[in-house]
């Protein structure tokens, strides 16, 4: 049953299909790598260490660069050829979802450098440390989808369920967020919003794994068909 996706994935087919999976890998391997830093930017701002967070930052735009270059060896391969048209169009969707993700990350943490000095209730940054926690396991199941859907496991399905709980929980968690800072009289018209729209970037990043979830299920679709 497993060799069934090789109608539509051919990865064992030609060099130019074998290096096109190869570069999605490659690409899904540097979004993976960026937890660690993302992480520590948690870390950081647990403690106020908006230098440790700027120096972080560049490390995550580093890897968003890196994933970029990916992306455009993509596009060059499938549109030299590799896979049929409808696929070809499928999977240019899914490495604009993919990128989307680290470009989240890169978003969040750019944005929460402005909360240097800013009146920021404690809470808040407990939640912050948990939407990270959670956009990374968020980022761990797209990986693992993103292995699936090369190889055809039967697994791929479980885990896009798991990655969608993922985003559901950073929708609960912003709306704390919101709930905590539209009632903080403490916090001045700049730090809500810092407050807001940081909750709101680290929210996005689920947003984007399950977009990406989506662009697997239509390859899943065509694969059926």
């Amino acid at each position: 049953m497993k060799f069934k996706w090789l109608r539509i994935l051919p990865i064992f087919g030609r060099d130019m299909e074998k290096e096109t999976v190869e570069l999605f890998k490659a690409m899904i391997s540097e979004i993976l790598s960026v937890r660690q830093p993302f992480n520590e930017v948690g870390k950081a701002l647990k403690k106020g260490d908006f230098k440790k967070i700027k120096q972080l930052a560049l490390v995550i735009n580093e890897k968003e660069h890196n994933c970029d270059k990916i992306r455009r060896e993509i596009s060059q391969k499938m549109y030299s050829g590799a896979f049929m048209p409808v696929m070809r169009t499928r999977l240019y969707d899914l490495t604009d979802t993919m990128d989307s993700v680290i470009d989240g990350v890169q978003d969040a943490v750019d944005r929460m450098i402005y909360l240097e000095k800013k009146r920021i209730n404690p809470k808040v940054v407990d939640l912050y440390l948990t939407m990270i926690d959670e956009s990374c396991t968020g980022i761990t199941h797209l990986s693992v989808i993103i292995d699936n859907l090369f190889s055809g496991s039967h697994d791929l399905m479980t885990n896009v369920k798991k990655a969608n709980i993922s985003e559901h929980n950073l929708d609960l968690l912003k709306r704390d967020v919101l709930n905590i800072v539209m009632f903080d009289r403490k916090m001045d018209c700049t730090s809500v919003w810092l407050s807001v729209n940081v909750a709101t970037l680290l929210s996005e990043i689920g947003d984007s794994v399950e977009k990406c979830c989506d662009d697997v299920a239509i390859l899943r679709l065509l694969r059926q068909a």
